[in-house]
């Protein structure tokens, strides 16, 4: 992996530990985000490759998930973005996949899925 920040954008501060934790014992830093509003702000504001991936709810209090997914890879096409929901269909995974999403998660997850699709997701970029 690199040293590049994980954006993690998930309105379940749980949710947000959990992977926080999990993804800085793998030795990257992160960056955590409550809503889609402060996400694209950060992804707007920032440098064009310091982030190494996203990992990103489908739900967000503010926006849809589609929507915001669209915005990130208008703005950095190149972003890695693994895509996450408890409210799993086809569907909703087809449309999160067709958007530009590496890889689609239901929750809940084991770690080893949550970790295999961001070793998957940064290798497809290195």
């Amino acid at each position: 992996m690199n040293d590049k920040v994980v954006l993690i954008c998930d309105d379940e501060e749980g949710m947000q530990r959990y992977l926080k934790k999990m993804i800085e014992a793998e030795g990257l830093p992160v960056e955590t985000f409550g809503d889609g509003r402060s996400l694209l702000a950060r992804i707007e504001g920032g440098a064009p490759d310091d982030a190494s991936l996203l990992i990103q709810d489908m739900r967000l209090p503010d926006a849809d998930g589609i929507q915001i997914l669209r915005r990130v890879k208008e703005v950095r096409p190149a972003l890695p973005v693994v895509m996450m929901t408890a409210y799993a269909c086809s569907d909703v995974a087809s449309a999160a996949l067709d958007g530009g999403a590496r890889d689609f998660l239901p929750k809940p997850f084991t770690r080893e899925m949550i970790l295999g699709a961001i070793r998957n997701a940064m290798d497809r970029v290195a």
